[in-house]
């Protein structure tokens, strides 16, 4: 890996729609820490690895590929656990950037201003034709975020394990109404104040209400996934085929075998695959 574009920071914009987007990605901080933080530095512009034609070299591809870590991870997990490398055993003719998005990006609230100034208008600018968006876990959660609020930036999502919440009301909830659709369609008739006050109820809100404009996105989980409830709820939404699962929990194991079988057969990779053979 090697050192490339930032990410962005998602900077609260004017009125009420600001301050509950701030507000949601401070929560989502909160959700994911618990009550002991150590922050790290959240520097401009977000660091980066990228590959060597990522970097500037002759051989640019048309296709980029940015892996957005899990909390705790760090963008040389990307490289260090084979993730990068995959890709081309596969045969993928494809770029790649790992961007250090870690959780203080998150509470900082600048995520997505980060990744949009650092990485994804940068690598239009350089001429990438695609952009895919590869998240794990938290990193999967910034993807769906990065998407709801620049809409149509990005060309794809792989979705490993991402972080759709964890609280067991509200997917009860989400289930009792007949799926995410159907909950959030039914929660337009709530009050705005009670419609903003709740991180989980948003994100599913805007899964539920918009989830068909979603760039094509793929979703890659373990069964034993402690998240794995929100996958599951997830899924539906999503043709089958673009759904992979395995038998493993919320670990680099089950992500590297998924990542692999993602990389293998499914389509995402389909035109990079042709390119190669070419």
């Amino acid at each position: 890996m090697n050192s490339k574009p930032p990410i962005t920071r998602a900077r609260p914009g004017r009125g009420l729609r600001g301050i509950v987007r701030a507000f949601i990605l401070g929560a989502v901080a909160a959700a994911l820490v618990g009550c002991v933080y150590f922050p790290r530095a959240t520097t401009q512009p977000i660091p980066t690895l990228a590959s060597r034609d990522a970097r500037g070299g002759e051989g640019r591809a048309e296709t980029l590929i940015v892996f957005l870590p899990g909390r705790g991870d760090r963008m040389e997990d990307f490289v260090q656990k084979g993730l990068s490398a995959e890709l081309s055993r596969a045969g993928v003719r494809a770029d790649w950037i790992s961007v250090d998005a870690h959780l203080g990006y998150y509470r900082a609230r600048s995520v997505i201003e980060r990744l949009k100034k650092d990485v994804i208008t940068p690598a239009r600018q350089r001429g990438y034709r695609r952009i895919v968006v590869v998240g794990i876990s938290l990193g999967g959660l910034g993807g769906l975020l990065y998407e709801r609020d620049q809409p149509g930036e990005i060309d794809a999502l792989v979705l490993m394990a991402p972080f759709l919440g964890g609280k067991d009301k509200v997917f009860a909830e989400i289930t009792a109404a007949g799926g995410p659709e159907a909950w959030a369609s039914a929660r337009q008739n709530e009050s705005s104040e009670a419609k903003n006050s709740d991180l989980e109820r948003d994100l599913w809100s805007f899964l539920g209400k918009r989830h068909a404009q979603l760039p094509p996105t793929w979703l890659a989980f373990g069964e034993a996934d402690r998240y794995a409830d929100g996958h599951r709820l997830f899924a539906p939404l999503i043709p089958d085929k673009r759904v992979f699962r395995d038998s493993g929990g919320h670990d680099w194991k089950t992500w590297q075998v998924l990542w692999r079988e993602v990389c293998e057969r499914s389509d995402v990779f389909a035109e990079e695959k042709k390119m190669r053979v070419r």
